[in-house]
């Protein structure tokens, strides 16, 4: 007889078809079913996962590099700019010193200190007949200028900045690049910096698009570009840029390593097909009844008498039952993350008040870390001690454990200070702190208590940490853009108001006052004889500027928080007082008059003179009185003084 003829005496087929009918029909019908399909579908899903897989890892590992590329990019663009602001700043700052004004004089720059302008900086000074101080440095420069004030002879301050690699590493320091990303600096499409060696003209890249694959010089290279300020009208890029072979050798790597246990498991699988159905039907009945009991919190079910499948699919019904509500709090985890993510975003960017902002920074990493309190501390590198600014929650009433005044190295925040790293601790409380840190200068420490869970984690001290660095940016920028408004409001020779603040303040003074009914006072002040004293003293101007500091000095002593002292122009100044009838005022301007006239002028030794001053007093707001009729009635009554005989208040 055939072997192919069974003992039914039948056809191979009738025999395939009785035994699969009676595998249908009976209670081990699945594990007929699952022999029959390990069998025939062994190979091919294999097959098709690891190419699936093999084209997840490639796309996966570019992925990786661009978002590494753009990482890179952007904070690269980021830290370049700021040294632009640096050179600018520094120009401004040098611009508005005494002893640079006089160098422009004498054109000699030999006495000039230029240690305060930063490493990596050059200095010109340059006016009508050219430079006569320092140089441009040869190559591609950023330059940033400021003229003098006031402007005379075209003098004005050059800062340069060497567009080089020493520029990149700078850059590189201050924004850390991640692992693998290299930088180079372009302009015109030709590479002009790069620390590691790169030179060429760029191809394949477009500035301000994502990254693609492209060439600088012989180098195959995968590179986002970013535009900056460059020299001039030049347009200057800046290149993060990966090599692609770095990438090919990943691809690869991944390669080897998917295939090898591939071909393995799909050997095992087809070799073993018939003997794993058996098992996987029990495991699947198992599976099922344990399931069912880890979703539940029971004892698991009594055994079915149906199929395994119908078992398993009771339990994936409850287990996914419970699944979904735990992707929900997943998403809803996901979403606050990403809200307060873009919060602080929007927090650091909507505001150079540094108040406002430490208490929105502050507000976001509570809220990231899950901490039910926390504040955040400016540190006085003077002092030695770091200063609580704000606090939030649970920190409120903390005094004894986290005190107002901080010292370096004593206590989990202190010793953070010192260390300039994160350090925290589990008792008495959750407690964690991370410095603030700027170009290795330290600015503060950010401190969470209280968290959700009992501890803070690891995680928590990454999230804490890459804010404080943002956080460190912004509080930077909020106190350079502090010290420019400073210096837009402020006189410089006197230091107070200057008359672009004067009227500004007395705009929304006089609308205060009308609104609410509340008096408003003018003083107006005029230094008598001061021509004279510029004209006969043998140290001239000098002589009058010390007058005019002096007078600014006796009326910033006699004066209240919320009364604005400016200097109108020249000898003459205006004193501005809310909420102050005309007797107020008066009264004031006597005391001013008097402590005025007492106030010797020391010029070294015995040399002192003193000055007198004639005032003008005027109040409102009357219903049809405007701004400049105040300003006019107290100036009228201000020559009036000066007609009277002066060193008097009218």
């Amino acid at each position: 007889m055939s072997p192919f003829w069974g003992a039914r005496g039948g056809p191979p087929i009738r025999i395939i078809r009785d035994w699969v009918w009676e595998g249908v029909t009976e209670s081990v019908r699945f594990r007929h079913k699952l022999s029959i399909v390990l069998v025939g579908l062994a190979l091919v899903p294999l097959i098709g996962a690891g190419l699936i897989v093999q084209a997840l890892l490639t796309r996966d590992t570019v992925r990786s590099v661009d978002a590494k590329l753009s990482i890179g990019a952007a904070g690269a663009a980021t830290a370049y700019r700021s040294q632009q602001v640096v050179a600018q700043t520094v120009a401004v700052q040098l611009a508005s010193r005494p002893d640079v004004a006089r160098a422009f004089r004498e054109r000699d720059a030999s006495q000039l200190d230029l240690s305060s302008v930063p490493q990596g900086y050059t200095v010109a000074l340059a006016d009508n007949k050219g430079t006569f101080a320092g140089s441009v440095p040869e190559g591609p420069v950023w330059q940033a200028s400021a003229e003098l004030v006031p402007h005379t002879d075209g003098r004005h301050v050059i800062v340069s900045m060497p567009l080089d690699d020493e520029l990149l590493l700078r850059v590189a320091a201050q924004s850390p690049l991640p692992d693998g990303v290299d930088l180079a600096l372009a302009s015109g499409g030709h590479v002009i910096a790069s620390p590691d060696g790169l030179s060429g003209d760029l191809s394949g890249f477009k500035p301000g698009q994502a990254a693609s694959d492209g060439s600088i010089g012989d180098a195959d290279v995968r590179a986002q570009v970013v535009r900056v300020g460059g020299p001039g009208r030049a347009l200057t890029e800046m290149v993060a840029n990966y090599p692609t072979g770095r990438i090919s050798d990943r691809i690869d790597a991944l390669r080897l390593k998917l295939l090898v246990p591939l071909a393995l498991l799909a050997g095992l699988v087809a070799a073993l097909a018939l003997l794993a159905a058996d098992r996987i039907s029990r495991a699947l009945s198992q599976l099922s009844q344990r399931a069912l009991a880890l979703v539940r919190l029971q004892t698991p079910l009594p055994p079915s008498h149906g199929d395994e499948l119908e078992e398993l699919n009771v339990a994936l019904d409850t287990m996914s039952s419970e699944l979904t509500h735990r992707m929900t709090e997943l998403e809803g985890e996901r979403a606050r993350l990403k809200t307060t993510v873009a919060r602080y975003g929007e927090t650091l960017a909507a505001t150079h008040d540094l108040r406002v902002l430490l208490g929105g920074v502050l507000e976001l990493a509570v809220q990231a870390t899950k901490a039910r309190g926390g504040r955040l501390l400016l540190y006085d590198a003077q002092n030695g001690e770091a200063t609580e600014q704000v606090r939030l929650g649970t920190a409120r009433g903390s005094r004894t454990d986290l005190p107002m005044v901080v010292q370096v190295g004593r206590g989990i925040e202190g010793e953070a200070l010192q260390a300039q790293e994160p350090r925290s601790s589990a008792s008495p409380r959750a407690l964690l702190a991370v410095p603030i840190v700027r170009e290795r200068a330290l600015l503060g420490c950010f401190t969470v208590v209280d968290a959700e869970g009992g501890v803070f984690g690891p995680d928590d001290v990454e999230t804490l940490s890459g804010l404080a660095v943002q956080a460190g940016v912004a509080i930077e920028n909020a106190r350079l853009h502090r010290a420019v408004e400073q210096q837009a409001i402020t006189d410089d020779l006197t230091g107070l108001a200057n008359r672009r603040q004067f009227y500004e303040v007395l705009g929304r003074e006089f609308e205060r006052a009308h609104r609410f009914g509340t008096p408003l006072s003018l003083v107006m002040l005029d230094i008598d004889d001061f021509k004279r004293v510029n004209d006969t003293h043998p140290m001239k101007h000098l002589a009058g500027d010390a007058v005019l500091r002096s007078v600014a000095m006796a009326i910033s002593g006699h004066i209240r928080d919320i009364d604005l002292a400016a200097r109108y122009g020249g000898e003459e100044f205006a004193v501005l007082l809310p909420q102050t009838d005309h007797e107020g005022a008066v009264n004031l301007a006597e005391r001013l008059r008097a402590a005025i006239a007492e106030r010797l002028v020391s010029f070294g030794g015995e040399d002192e003179i003193a000055v007198t001053a004639s005032f003008g007093v005027a109040s409102g707001p009357d219903l049809d009185q405007t701004q400049l009729d105040l300003i006019a009635a107290a100036d009228n009554a201000l020559y009036a003084s000066k007609r009277e005989g002066k060193n008097r208040v009218t």
